[in-house]
């Protein structure tokens, strides 16, 4: 009766720890280029959001995997609702500069990472109102596909 035990024990514990998916630890090298990739994604993002062009910003997130986006306390659970409510948006603004002053990209795992970002922006309305504000980012990128989407986005504006 032990050793039925003691089988028991080994074949429970090889396929708890057999299951169990390993995370693979990144290299110095595969951090450098995730962190590169994403950096230049938001680049690419910030200048979409400079030329107040809607569809090419809602092109860098996730049609497959979004989770959500939240605007100061607003939350934006479906990808339709983000992208209408940021439409609306920009089709109400005359001018609009975003100028990132830090951008850091922590990679999570070889196909996901974190970005963090501040952000000066000003912002002329169509309407005639001005302002300039301080604007922060925090976003979750994945690999996917046709490249780096953003899967979930935080902002706030001060």
């Amino acid at each position: 009766m032990k050793s039925l035990y003691g089988y028991v024990f080994v074949v429970f514990s090889v396929f708890l720890f057999g299951c169990q998916q390993q995370q693979r630890v990144l290299t110095d090298a595969e951090k450098k280029a995730v962190e590169k990739e994403v950096t230049d994604q938001f680049s690419q993002l910030a200048a979409a959001v400079n030329q107040l062009n809607a569809d090419a910003w809602s092109r860098y997130y996730s049609k497959d995997d979004f989770v959500s986006a939240i605007v100061g306390t607003d939350y934006y659970g479906a990808r339709s609702a983000w992208i209408d409510t940021i439409t609306k948006y920009f089709s109400m603004r005359e001018r609009q500069s975003i100028e990132p002053s830090q951008v850091q990209v922590t990679a999570l795992a070889p196909g996901l990472a974190l970005m963090t970002s501040e952000e000066k922006v000003a912002i002329s309305l169509k309407s005639g109102g001005h302002s300039e504000v301080k604007h922060v980012f925090t976003m979750i990128w994945k690999k996917e596909h046709d490249g780096w989407k953003i899967v979930h986005s935080h902002e706030s504006i001060k």
